[in-house]
């Protein structure tokens, strides 16, 4: 079918969704290699490695130790003594008893083929690169087809990163990859730059490979391995030059990376499965690939290919299923190509099952080689003819390599006690935690991830931002200290979901998520739907807390707390089913918190929405509150509050308080709440004090502009608060001098048998009380009048004004 060239043509959810009935479901998996190894603090540690954050407990093993030679001279003195300098290393490393590190360091090392064998004592191992490593040119020097240049084999726990380069040399050699025959059918496929066969619960990361001879990396036989921020870079004439090629291997994720050569740029063959290519960079080369199939017998099938977020330039194809015909039978299923952006590709979509043949034709299915449940969603193809490619990008752009010498002159000879210098980040400003190791899947521990990219960002010398993409990130206990960088600490950019560890084991202390030393925070959901921060409260805390019946009860994990925070703004996050207190303000100060949601059930045990500390200038606004305790609770020490325009419900209301629980609190002073909404809540607006509690004050409280919907106890001093029955005396009046408190235009139902309680204390009597334009109504009209005021203890200067309850 001929289509017009047009500047933009969009092909937009296109959804070829061709499953035959014999397939059941079209499911993309994402599957996990077991074992012990933590895919977010290996992938953390590889990144702290490429910013020169090293661990001092690890034993370093330097090729140089070993009699490495470094320089840019095919001399077969140094090329041996390089052989086994890199050998002896690696064996020493890969069979210390503990951490260790292997260490390239800079300069250019001369070598020919080498195999890393395991299987190792340690996991991970880390291999440390930051030189550059080149090939021999000599293709004679590589015995025969399937002998790669750099091989890591039989090896379980692997991170290999450091910035460092694989020159392979390969313009010497892409000469004998065709015969003389007029088809340019293949002669030998040339060797890979870099080889891992059978290796298990890998991390490459931050490693440029370039003119490879063949293919730059051949995954085959592995298992959960992952590859980040690597440029990979080859001309576009350079003949089976693939950028990473993968045969028979489970969980392989690639993400932000830069891929240009003379083939695919990534190639899925036979027995891939739960692959996933991610913010890709493709272009020059032939673009996306599954295939080619069916070209032997018994092929096992691919399944499970994920392409997302990617832009292909200028490559000859964009997105390609090849298959070979008349082969024998297997299949290729459960495939999603979404949110793809093309510019200037010659075949954007093409599926091809008479790949290989002379007369190619674009057809249907129904060869050997089945093609099922695939998906093409949000394609957009970019046409012009003046429109040209983009280059590479430049070391220090985020897909490029972060060794900003790759391709500069050789530094001075490298030394065995050369300084490991630190390198720069790999994006300028933004700190994504996905860089870091953080894996979205809802499975894989993130914290180590987390603190590395907190870190990063914190210390940036420019203005930054801390990065939470979207997906759902399974987070541990995590501080986010400062003071930070010029004391500006990063703004902070949630789009995804963290989880909490359901298991309160996982919690050494009371707090999930801690924000502590920190001047002018920000704190932002961004634009589009809010994110949420699930504590997971009700899987275990909740059914294991105790506070309902005793006073030593469990301990009480607050989902987010905030120590000694000032300057900052909260907004657009959603906080639920937290383990304890949702979220806790303590020594702050000049905090604003907006358009927040903050939800767990009303039977959920103390799970205060939000709770107020030795505070000054908390300002809460334009949120929705329910949870199973006080929607928002102010302790002790707390001064010139503001909560205005709040919906509160279910729970137990808005309350000062409790304050008397410990000697030598501080006085409460200037709390307004108005504008709010209260709902189906155990209490209205509260102030609660315990009995017998030491001498302190709270005054100039004001509640104005209060609707009251089906609530108990709409209006309630109570000087004798004593939960649980915890009180050691309740014959001891409270100390707590309560003054100058005023209840204005607050209206609606109430389901209890009063609608204004005032429980005062006997020995500090309560202080000019006001009720003015009270209208609150029972929901149960025949409760007796005389019933609905409830009045104990000292009252000096009660106002009562055009009011009804």
């Amino acid at each position: 079918m001929a289509i017009a060239r047009r500047a933009c043509t969009n092909i937009a959810a296109i959804c070829l969704f061709l499953c035959y009935s014999a397939l059941v479901s079209c499911e993309v998996t994402t599957g996990e290699a077991t074992g012990k190894f933590n895919v977010s603090a290996a992938n953390a540690h590889a990144n702290a490695i490429n910013r020169g954050i090293l661990d001092p407990t690890a034993k370093v093993f330097n090729v140089l130790q070993f009699g490495a030679k470094p320089g840019d001279k095919e001399d077969r003195h140094n090329i041996d003594s390089n052989h086994m300098a890199f050998v002896k290393a690696f064996e020493a490393a890969c069979h210390h008893e503990g951490k260790a590190r292997l260490v390239i360091p800079r300069g250019t090392f001369v070598i020919g083929p080498v195999t890393f064998m395991g299987p190792c004592s340690n996991t991970p191992l880390i291999v440390q690169i930051q030189g550059t490593i080149k090939a021999l040119t000599d293709i004679s020097e590589f015995p025969g087809q399937g002998e790669e240049w750099v091989n890591f084999q039989n090896i379980n726990g692997l991170v290999v990163t450091g910035g460092g380069t694989f020159d392979g040399q390969g313009a010497s050699c892409w000469k004998y990859r065709f015969t003389k025959d007029d088809n340019n059918a293949p002669s030998q496929r040339l060797p890979a730059n870099i080889q891992f066969v059978e290796v298990s619960n890998a991390i490459v990361r931050g490693i440029t490979s370039v003119n490879s001879k063949g293919f730059h990396y051949f995954i085959t036989g592995c298992k959960n391995i992952r590859l980040y921020h690597l440029n990979i870079t080859a001309p576009d004439e350079s003949p089976n030059t693939d950028g990473i090629h993968i045969s028979q291997s489970d969980v392989v994720k690639i993400a932000k990376s830069y891929i240009g050569t003379g083939d695919d740029c990534v190639g899925m063959i036979r027995g891939s499965s739960n692959v996933s290519v991610k913010k890709v960079t493709c272009g020059p080369g032939h673009g996306i690939s599954v295939g080619s199939l069916g070209k032997y017998d018994n092929e096992t099938d691919v399944k499970g290919i994920i392409v997302k977020d990617c832009t292909l330039v200028g490559t000859q194809n964009g997105l390609r299923i090849k298959t070979y015909e008349g082969k024998s039978a297997s299949r290729a299923s459960s495939m999603i190509f979404q949110d793809i952006v093309m510019k200037n590709v010659k075949h954007p979509i093409i599926i091809d099952q008479f790949y290989g043949g002379k007369d190619k034709k674009m057809v249907a299915l129904g060869m050997s080689s089945s093609v099922a449940c695939l998906s093409f969603l949000y394609i957009t193809s970019v046409l012009s003819a003046s429109w040209q490619p983009t280059p590479a990008p430049k070391p220090n752009s985020p897909v490029s390599s972060p060794n900003p010498e790759a391709n500069s002159p050789d530094p001075s000879p490298a030394t065995a006690d050369s300084p490991e210098t630190q390198l720069p980040p790999t994006a300028e400003g933004l700190f994504d935690v996905t860089d870091y190791g953080a894996e979205p899947d809802g499975e894989t521990e993130t914290s180590s991830a987390f603190l590395e990219a907190w870190n990063a960002a914190c210390s940036h010398n420019g203005d930054s931002t801390f990065y939470i993409p979207e997906g759902t990130f399974l987070l541990g206990p995590v501080s986010i200290t400062g003071p930070c960088h010029n004391n500006q600490p990063p703004k902070i950019v949630i789009k995804g979901t963290l989880m909490a560890p359901p298991n309160l084991s996982a919690f050494p202390d009371t707090n999930w998520i801690v924000f502590q030393d920190l001047h002018g925070i920000n704190i932002s959901g961004g634009n589009g739907e809010v994110p949420n921060i699930d504590a997971q409260g009700e899987v275990e805390a909740w059914k294991r807390n105790s506070c309902s019946t005793s006073e030593k009860c469990n301990k009480l994990i607050t989902s987010l707390r905030f120590n000694n925070v000032s300057h900052g703004t909260i907004s657009n996050i959603a906080v639920s089913d937290s383990k304890g207190f949702h979220v806790a303000f303590l020594d702050c100060d000049n905090i604003n918190v907006y358009n927040v949601s903050i939800s767990s059930p009303g039977d959920s045990p103390n799970t205060d929405g939000i709770h107020v500390g030795m505070s000054t200038n908390i300002n809460i606004t334009s949120s929705n509150i329910g949870a199973g305790d006080d929607c928002i609770s102010i302790g002790p020490g707390s001064s010139n509050i503001s909560v205005a325009d709040v919906k509160c419900g279910p729970g137990h209301g808005i309350s000062i308080g409790s304050l008397g629980k410990y000697t030598d609190e501080e006085d409460v002073v200037g709390i307004n709440v108005r504008n709010c909404t209260i709902t189906g809540t155990q209490n209205g607006v509260r102030v609660k004090t315990w009995p017998g509690a030491p001498a302190s004050r709270a005054s100039n409280l004001m509640f104005t502009d209060i609707v009251m919907i089906n609530v108990s106890n709409p209006i309630i001093i109570d000087q004798e608060y004593c939960p649980s029955n915890s009180c050691k005396s309740t014959s001891e009046p409270s100390l707590v001098k309560l003054s100058n408190i005023h209840f204005k235009n607050i209206s609606g139902t109430y389901n209890t048998e009063s609608g204004v309680t005032l429980i005062c204390s006997s020995g500090v009597p309560c202080d000019n009380i006001h009720l003015i334009d009270i209208n609150l109504n029972p929901t149960e009209p025949e409760t007796p009048r005389e019933g609905r005021f409830n009045v104990k203890g000292v009252v000096n200067g009660l106002e009562i004004l055009n009011s009804s309850f």
